[in-house]
């Protein structure tokens, strides 16, 4: 069974969740009415997909409880999803409150204490990196919003109808989902109306954690505006990350006059955002690589590090900091960052930054 883009996005509650994130065991099997001559479960599963897939929008809320022996956890959910490739969702739990979503070219999120908002990379520019073999030259970081656009590979999952059941006053089939892989642990069942192949209830258990979504509403096809998928101006500012095969381009690339180095240019990223800009310049000294980076505004906090110590760097007083055999020396002037990162010591990064 495959997956096309827009339903991988509405598996963020449904399809991706039930298959991809509780069919990854087996299911203690329920007793209830024979099943003879029902469709198996790996048809009920397809017709899922099917009914999911030809939607042009979709729209519902869920409840989301998580318990062990000790606790309970419960959220609220509201989504949203619209062809071919954005979505969005709440999420209400403990009197705060978490969204994200994509609409299509930038994923973004806004939480209490924390927000961002990336553009997604373009399919040429996730071959060009695949075929680079750098993960330096990624032209956009999206390991925050994976979790949208990953997809859900369900070639390797079998479903076994077990029962059929009431839901609310609904039929609903009762699946068991079981993955091939041997190393998977978690059991999950799936509840899925007989009448139109909605998912209406999912658990998993990984022998510790019981997780249980239950769907409370669905809608197809409604009208969903497009502003609904964009990032809230107002608490989240865009990030943007061009790369730069030359000192030149990358000078131009930016009004700030850039500093250079003693040592063999090499390659230059620029993030912008709202609040300020930072441009990262790698070069190579002797096979090892020196970064330069020059950050205005909030873009490279470095203020947030502990652990410093101060150095001299040509008379000037400079803060450092050492961690994980990597090394950074930086100091501030007019409004301006600018930092020399290392493989190793304070006193290497020291050196180094004596190079600009």
């Amino acid at each position: 069974m495959s997956f096309t883009p827009f339903s991988r996005r509405l598996g963020v509650l449904a399809v991706l969740l039930a298959v991809g994130l509780l069919a990854a065991g087996a299911a203690t099997g329920l007793p209830g009415m024979a099943v003879d001559d029902q469709p198996s479960g790996d048809e009920i599963l397809d017709r899922v997909e099917t009914r999911y897939d030809s939607a042009d929008t979709l729209s519902g809320t869920a409840t989301v409880t998580v318990e062990n022996e000790t606790a309970t956890s419960t959220a609220t959910v509201a989504y949203a999803a619209k062809q071919p490739d954005k979505v969005a969702y709440t999420v209400e739990k403990d009197g705060e409150s978490y969204e994200a979503g994509s609409n299509g070219s930038v994923a973004w999120a806004v939480g209490e204490n924390r927000s961002y908002a990336r553009e997604i990379p373009t399919e040429a520019e996730l071959e060009a990196y695949e075929a680079s073999g750098n993960p330096d030259r990624l032209p956009s970081d999206d390991s925050q919003y994976g979790a949208l656009t990953d997809p859900v590979s369900a070639s390797n999952v079998t479903a076994t109808l077990v029962d059929i059941t009431d839901i609310g006053g609904e039929s609903a089939y009762v699946i068991d989902v079981e993955s091939t892989d041997e190393a998977a642990t978690v059991t999950g069942t799936l509840w899925i109306a007989t009448e139109d192949s909605r998912l209406l209830r999912a658990t998993a258990t990984d022998g510790t954690n019981e997780t249980t979504v239950r769907v409370t509403e669905t809608q197809f096809n409604v009208s969903i505006h497009d502003s609904t998928f964009d990032p809230p101006a107002d608490r989240v500012s865009v990030t943007t990350t061009d790369a730069y095969d030359t000192f030149d381009a990358v000078q131009s690339a930016t009004d700030r006059s850039l500093p250079t180095y003693d040592g063999a240019f090499t390659e230059a990223t620029v993030i912008s955002r709202a609040d300020g800009q930072a441009v990262i310049q790698q070069y190579t000294v002797d096979d090892d690589t020196v970064s330069v980076i020059t950050a205005s505004g909030a873009s490279i906090p470095f203020d947030q590090l502990d652990g410093e110590t101060t150095v001299t760097v040509d008379e000037r007083s400079a803060t450092a900091v050492e961690r994980d055999d990597r090394a950074v020396v930086f100091w501030t002037d007019d409004g301006v960052t600018t930092a020399v990162a290392v493989e190793g010591t304070i006193a290497d990064a020291t050196a180094a930054a004596a190079g600009l």
